[in-house]
């Protein structure tokens, strides 16, 4: 039996080098991230090779890790490019390669034998023989299934001498473990498949039906005006059972999400922080504070879900969501950007900050600045300038301005706008 993970390490998703360093400064023990190839988040901005060497220096720097998705099942023609590329990770000294293809874990053996193995959810396991049969193949680390209840993943851990991981956040999708067709049938000819990284999310769109003898008819199963979505799977979230879970030994509870943006990555992310160091402490109960729960409705986000985890939640009512849209009552305002001129970590209580913008901002809306801690700082946005000091009165997405504020502040820290809801 393996030895049980005393605190179970939280692993936050780094979709580019600026979410990277945000999971980092908010909480993350490590970070998963994929190169421009073979990675099943092909539409997300992923790092390139350069990117790549500067999130595992990054991360190394700061005494944390870095996994890096190699989790496509591979095609014939990749199984040319993918050696230079493990080669290259092997370089890097990345922490460990997430992998779900046979084909691909033989390779990453051979051409980088000393990085460990992790198992993607991809693989669908379900069960303690299965994780016994890829630990015979070299896997370190299992990330078990989702369709399995919490009895399923108490008993694995219990058998298996493999470190198990497993997903406690984020979207999910309504195939087995990922293991979707219908973007790979419904855009044929355009290499659309999610096994390839390039899910278009049709399980998102409108749905109706059409009887066989009446073509062009469509009948509607919604359940809302706006069309059926009986595809469409809630988000996951089990902040709720992190004591439960914790208990278990589990040795890595991960959060879905590399192209979700920055906002998300700092409040999910700083909120099971918390949760994880509650249960880690021995002193109380485990309780959910009020503050975690505000932290992830304040993302964008479907209606949450415990999933399969617990037989209550099994029914098919439990895990659909007959809406499109998403519930988002804040935006991400920007990122607060180190001074121009200075090499310091925080700016000084009183001085002038620099804040990317990430939406419109206009005089006398409120800001919220999010410190890793769980607390926040609130400035009302009353008067700001733009980088040569000439006062405006909005700025655009992805501008530079600067204000004062009477709180210290640090680099990559977000800061939200309420939408008004």
């Amino acid at each position: 039996m393996r030895t049980k993970a005393s605190k179970p390490e939280l692993l936050s998703p780094g979709g580019s080098l600026d979410k990277l360093r945000i999971a980092f400064l908010y909480g993350a023990d490590a970070v998963y991230a994929s190169g421009k190839e073979f990675g099943l988040r092909g539409f997300a901005n992923n790092l390139d090779t350069e990117q790549l060497a500067a999130a595992s220096l990054i991360a190394h720097r700061l005494g944390r890790k870095i996994y890096v998705a190699v989790n496509v099942f591979a095609r014939q023609a990749d199984l040319k490019k993918i050696p230079q590329y493990l080669e290259y990770l092997r370089e890097l000294k990345i922490d460990a390669l997430i992998i779900s293809d046979p084909g691909v874990l033989l390779l990453a053996r051979k051409y980088a034998s000393e990085i460990p193995i992790h198992l993607s959810t991809q693989a669908n396991t379900t069960n303690s023989s299965s994780v016994e049969f890829w630990q015979d193949q070299g896997v370190r680390r299992i990330n078990l299934a989702r369709e399995l209840s919490f009895q399923e993943i108490a008993e694995i851990a219990e058998k298996t001498a493999a470190e198990i991981e497993i997903f406690v956040h984020g979207a999910m999708c309504m195939s087995y473990s990922g293991r979707c067709l219908m973007s790979a049938f419904l855009n044929a000819g355009s290499n659309r498949s999610a096994n390839s990284g390039f899910c278009t999310q049709p399980c998102r769109w409108s749905w109706g039906l059409v009887e066989e003898k009446r073509p062009g008819e469509v009948f509607s199963v919604e359940q809302d005006s706006r069309g059926a979505y009986i595809f469409n799977s809630k988000d996951l979230c089990l902040l709720e059972e992190i004591g439960s879970l914790a208990l278990l030994g589990i040795d890595s509870f991960k959060i879905e999400g590399r192209m979700k943006g920055a906002l998300y990555v700092s409040s999910v992310t700083r909120a099971y922080r918390q949760a994880i160091d509650s249960c880690a402490d021995g002193k109380s109960l485990f309780r959910v504070a009020p503050d975690w729960i505000e932290d992830l409705q304040r993302v964008s986000h479907r209606p949450y879900t415990k999933g399969n985890l617990l037989n209550c939640a099994q029914t098919p009512e439990s895990s659909l969501e007959t809406r499109i849209s998403y519930i988002q009552t804040d935006t991400l305002a920007g990122l607060v950007r180190p001074c121009p001129e200075s090499d310091s970590l925080y700016a000084e209580a009183g001085g002038k900050i620099f804040l990317e913008t990430r939406s419109r901002l206009i005089c006398g809306q409120t800001l919220e600045f999010l410190y890793p801690d769980g607390s926040n700082a609130i400035h009302r946005l009353d008067s700001f300038e733009d980088l040569n000091g000439n006062r405006i009165t909005q700025a655009h997405p992805n501008r530079w301005i600067r204000f004062g504020v009477d709180f210290p502040v640090m680099p990559f820290q977000t800061v939200r706008v309420s939408n008004g809801i």
